[in-house]
């Protein structure tokens, strides 16, 4: 009987954690609070979002992790980088949740990207980037991190590297596509799939797992300073550790193997004028103003005097003809 019961909690255990990862928010400006909370679904992922970048969610969410101090100062800009674990925890510094994977993170940014965009009233930048859509070679070596165990010449150690290359590659070209630096603000998502890959072929306790995770780690603290730094600390960064079967590994690529680059598309809100904000409000105070002198005027007619010395009687009193 005591088997049976262990063997029931066991299966409820590993059914509990089949498509659950974590995520870590790294850095928030102190207009966000971030505290302790239960699970956080990916479909409530966005509701956090657009709340963290001053929208109002699309419904209430009954994730109570993040409060709101100040209207004021939120951050201009969100970021969240995507890990395909395979299982795995980084362990990052920050406040970390339980993530239930109950849709896919593309799902998830293309919620924010329906939302912000149908709402914003300034230039939004909405990317989502997956890194090995254009990996970097060997050099510079800046890039890639340094490594013991990892070894850079066989598959599938050289595509983790050349992904956390990339990474970091692109999030110091961020100034060159940014909105922020004229008003506007940045919605970006940027996924690592090579992780996954490299535990299933090695497996979660071997030396090369273990040497990835302090790698993925360390690099996602550099790609955090270099984010704030972008973006003057108005930033919200997050990493999500993710375990979908469907997306668990893409084919491997040799390491002589180079894509050009994809033109870059990046998927722009609606546009509107500079003089946009000038038009409303000299539209709305003289609007105002107007609605207040009729309603002052209608007021001082309506209570005014009609004696013989006011204007309303000489034009209502009729002049009397004299005799002759």
């Amino acid at each position: 009987m005591a088997k049976l019961i262990f063997l029931s909690v066991f299966v409820v255990c590993l059914v509990s954690f089949v498509h659950c990862g974590e995520v870590t928010v790294v850095h928030a400006p102190s207009t966000l609070r971030f505290g302790s909370a239960s699970t956080l679904r990916v479909s409530n992922l966005d509701d956090i979002l657009t709340s963290s970048l001053g929208y109002t969610p699309k419904e209430s969410s009954p994730w109570n992790g993040l409060t709101i101090t100040t209207p004021f100062s939120l951050p201009t800009a969100a970021v969240v980088i995507v890990v395909h674990g395979g299982g795995l925890t980084i362990n990052q510094e920050g406040s970390t949740y339980p993530l239930k994977e109950d849709m896919s993170m593309k799902e998830a940014f293309q919620s924010v990207k329906s939302i912000v965009g149908s709402r914003a009233q300034r230039e939004t930048l909405f990317k989502y980037i997956s890194v090995d859509d254009d990996l970097v070679e060997d050099g510079p070596h800046s890039f890639i991190p340094t490594t013991k165990v990892l070894n850079m010449s066989v598959e599938p150690d050289a595509t983790l590297l050349r992904e956390l290359g990339t990474l970091m590659k692109t999030s110091m070209t961020i100034n060159e596509i940014t909105t922020t630096s004229h008003g506007g603000q940045d919605v970006i998502f940027m996924e690592l799939n090579a992780l996954a890959p490299l535990v299933k072929v090695y497996g979660i306790n071997s030396a090369k797992v273990k040497e990835a995770i302090d790698v993925v780690r360390n690099q996602l603290v550099r790609v955090t300073d270099v984010m704030r730094h972008a973006y003057n600390d108005q930033v919200l960064v997050a990493s999500t550790v993710v375990d979908q079967l469907q997306e668990l590994s893409r084919p491997s690529r040799s390491i002589l193997q180079s894509r050009a680059a994809p033109p870059m598309d990046l998927n722009l809100a609606s546009e509107y004028s500079s003089d946009y904000p000038a038009v409303f409000n000299i539209v709305l105070w003289i609007s105002l103003i107007l609605i207040f002198f009729i309603a002052f005027t209608s007021f001082a007619m309506a209570t005014m005097d009609p004696g013989q010395d006011s204007i309303i009687y000489r034009m209502t009193n009729p002049r009397m003809k004299k005799d002759s």
